[in-house]
C-alpha cells in the first residue's frame, strides 16, 4: 500500500490521495470513507486539514457527508462519448448510442443581436435574431445547457413551433428545410457560472467545456451560433475530420 510523507502534508495532497483510492476501486460506490478520526492518525494532521480535505471531495462531486453517519462515495458518472464534425446532431448522437436523452427549451426572445452575434451570423445591428436556452439530459442527467442565436429571417414565426419543444433541428428541418452544417467550433475549458451550475446541478468548482460554435448553411452563409455549457465530469468529445 503506498504511503504518503507524514510531513508537509497539505488537504490537497490528502483529497488527490482518496480520489486515487475511489479512483482505484478501494473505496466503492455508497462505501463509507474512513472517518475525521482514522484520516487524522493516517495522515497524522489536524482536523481542519482533514475538513479541508473532506470539503474539497464534496465539492468536486466524489463524496456526499452525511449527518452523524461519515462520508459515502457517490456513484461515478462515466464520461460520454460525444462525437464532434460538421453533421453531428445531438439527437443522432445519443440515438447511435442507444442513450435515452431529453432537450428542455429554458427560455427564448426574439430581439436585437449582440456585437459577439452580429459578428459570428454577419448582421446588421438592427436586423432581429431568435435566442433560446435549451437544456439537454442523458439519462435522466442534465448535461449541458446551450444558448442559440439564429436569424429571424432564417427561422419567421418560429416562435409558432417551440410548445412541447423537443428537438431544434427536429424543427429546423420539419418547418424550414434547413439542416445546417458545422463550420467552426472553440473549446474553452471554464469554471461554470452561477445560472449554469445551478442548472447543471453541479458546484461552482466542477469545471466545464464551453464550445462556441457556427453553423451554416450548404451554401456557406451562416445561419446559428450557439455556445454550450457542458459538464466537464460527463463529458469526453471526439472530433472527427
Amino acid at each position: 500500500m503506498m504511503r504518503l510523507k507524514e510531513d508537509m502534508l497539505s488537504h490537497l495532497e490528502i483529497s488527490e490521495y482518496l480520489i486515487q483510492k475511489i479512483q482505484s476501486g478501494v473505496f466503492q460506490e455508497n462505501q463509507k470513507i474512513p472517518s475525521e478520526n482514522e484520516l487524522c492518525q493516517q495522515f497524522n494532521v489536524n482536523r481542519h486539514v482533514i475538513r479541508q480535505a473532506l470539503a474539497r471531495l464534496t465539492n468536486l462531486g466524489w463524496i456526499t457527508p452525511f449527518q452523524g453517519r461519515g462520508c459515502y462515495v457517490n456513484s461515478i458518472q462515466k464520461p460520454i462519448q460525444y462525437v464532434l464534425s460538421s453533421n453531428t446532431r445531438f439527437t443522432d448522437n445519443m440515438e447511435n448510442l442507444g442513450l435515452v436523452y431529453q432537450s428542455r427549451l429554458l427560455t427564448w426572445e426574439k430581439g436585437l443581436p449582440s456585437d459577439v452575434e452580429q459578428k459570428n451570423l454577419l448582421l446588421s445591428e438592427n436586423q432581429k435574431i431568435y435566442r433560446l436556452e435549451i437544456l439537454r439530459f442523458i439519462e435522466g442527467q442534465p448535461i449541458s445547457v446551450t444558448t442559440t442565436v439564429m436569424p429571424e429571417e432564417e427561422v419567421p414565426q418560429l416562435e409558432n413551433y417551440l410548445r412541447n419543444f423537443k428537438s431544434l433541428y427536429r424543427i429546423l428541418s420539419n418547418y424550414y428545410q434547413l439542416r445546417p452544417v458545422r463550420s467552426r467550433s472553440v473549446f474553452q475549458a471554464l469554471l461554470p457560472m452561477l445560472k449554469d451550475s445551478k442548472v447543471l446541478e453541479i458546484p461552482e468548482s466542477v469545471p466545464i467545456i464551453q464550445i462556441e460554435s457556427i453553423m451554416n448553411h450548404p451554401s456557406g452563409n451562416p445561419v446559428e451560433y450557439s455556445v454550450a455549457r457542458i459538464r466537464g465530469d460527463m463529458h469526453k468529445c471526439l472530433v472527427e475530420f
